[in-house]
């Protein structure tokens, strides 16, 4: 059973700074051996609702050094950055199948050992993903957003 947490978000830094902190926690989580390699977090919400730039954070708390250039690889597809680990960043926005997933060798970050963000995973089934990971929902609430964040299966007691 998942649990969740929901955060106000009321501007683009607060997002930003949510992302540092839960990329601090994953790199910590890691370091002391709570988590291994490979890790899934999945960033879904409308457009402009602030994938990328929770992206950008959760690169900052994951020690890439140059956060800034997390850009969402909506053409690309897929991007690769060097933190304290590596971390990838899909955006499946443009695939229409699980098959354009594996044709496109998608599946391959999903095995390497990294942290693997993955926008738009609503594009694919439900049961598509990894049982373990962080589920992370941005919608928009007033001038802010509202972040829902889900660990699979159950909320870590190291959190």
């Amino acid at each position: 059973m998942a649990l969740d947490s929901e955060i106000f978000l009321p501007n683009a830094p607060a997002t930003r700074e949510t992302g540092r902190h839960w990329g601090h926690r994953l790199a910590e989580a890691l370091a002391q051996k709570h988590l291994s390699l490979p890790w899934l977090i999945t960033l879904s919400g409308d457009l402009g609702a602030g994938k990328t730039t929770l992206g950008q954070g959760l690169g900052l708390g994951f020690g890439v050094t140059e956060p800034g250039e997390i850009v969402s690889p909506t053409f690309t597809l897929a991007n690769e950055y060097q933190g304290l680990y590596p971390l990838f960043h899909l955006d499946i926005y443009r695939l229409e199948t699980i098959n354009q997933f594996y044709e496109a060798g998608l599946d391959e970050y999903l095995e390497r050992p990294g942290l693997t963000l993955v926008e738009w995973p609503e594009k694919m089934p439900a049961d598509f993903w990894p049982d373990q990971r962080l589920e992370l929902i941005l919608t928009f609430q007033g001038q802010g957003r509202q972040l829902r964040a889900r660990f699979h299966p159950s909320w870590p007691d190291w959190l």
